[in-house]
């Protein structure tokens, strides 16, 4: 990692589950558009141990911030920078989707087929914003569990204190796995596409998970169903993914989906959401 480090303002686009990490204890994938440019482009954060930040400083997605950054040699994929955690300012939300579009209306559409297709490229773009042609359908697998490593990486953040900007313990509750993967089967809008299926990371799916921890399995999965299919693929929505890959560069041409965005400008009486699940409670 470099030692140069330079100011950036993001909008926070992407913040995926938190993930068990030897380093951190656990960390959050957070990616966004850089917008202290002539124009947006992408940028992943990364490692940023979320849960243990200064409640000043854990953003929203749709958040502006300003922040330290320096880009990481380790990681050829030229979106990556790693963020200096104290340096993060939150100055802006953009609420709602009519705030958003001036923004999001500039950022380059692409396809699943065609960022597979560049990914054998070390340099080749790892993120992207990608329609959705058609939605074929969804996919459940129960989640394993924490591995034996994973859980040890977890156990040696609690026994370890923290402290906040203020001084006070920052320890937030044990990371939980949640029960279930949910995954997208979908087609892109490139020509003689054959189809993907894209696991999503999305932090609300696991906050909706948690939520409904207590309700049987078929509440649980009615509620994800609402949310993240009816709600996000209503009749006459723009519906978007936005994707990402593995830094492992025998993996790069895997692209998972990080987020969905969804805005309702076409649609009178779109399907409401249960309720707002970026809360960030994990």
């Amino acid at each position: 990692m470099r030692v140069t480090a330079e100011a950036a303002r993001v909008l926070i686009t992407v913040k995926t589950t938190p993930m068990p990490s030897t380093k951190y204890g656990d960390t959050v994938c957070v990616a966004g558009l850089r917008i202290d440019g002539p124009t947006p482009s992408w940028v992943r954060l990364y490692p940023i141990a979320f849960r243990w930040l200064d409640p000043s400083s854990r953003f929203k997605k749709y958040d502006i911030v300003d922040l330290e950054v320096r880009r990481r040699d380790g990681d050829s994929r030229p979106e990556s920078y790693s963020p200096t955690e104290d340096s993060i300012q939150i100055v802006d939300h953009l609420d709602g989707w009519k705030a958003r579009q001036p923004i999001m209306g500039k950022v380059p559409r692409t396809s699943t087929c065609a960022l597979r297709a560049a990914a054998v490229r070390h340099d080749a773009p790892s993120l992207g914003m990608v329609p959705v042609g058609r939605l074929i359908g969804v996919k459940w697998e129960a989640h394993p569990g924490w591995t034996p490593a994973e859980q040890d990486k977890i156990a040696n953040a609690l026994s370890q204190t923290r402290l906040s900007l203020f001084g006070s313990p920052t320890v937030p509750p044990k990371l939980e796995a949640p029960p279930f993967k949910f995954s997208y089967r979908y087609e892109c809008t490139a020509l003689g596409c054959p189809g993907h299926s894209g696991q999503l990371l999305d932090w609300e799916l696991t906050e909706l998970q948690r939520r409904y921890k207590t309700k049987s399995v078929e509440q649980l999965k009615g509620a994800v169903e609402h949310n993240f299919r009816e709600v996000m693929f209503a009749d006459k929505r723009d519906t978007s993914f936005f994707m990402g890959n593995f830094e492992d560069p025998k993996k790069r041409q895997n692209f998972s989906v990080l987020g969905v965005y969804y805005p309702e400008s076409r649609v009178a009486n779109p399907p409401a959401a249960l309720f707002d699940l970026d809360d960030d409670e994990i």
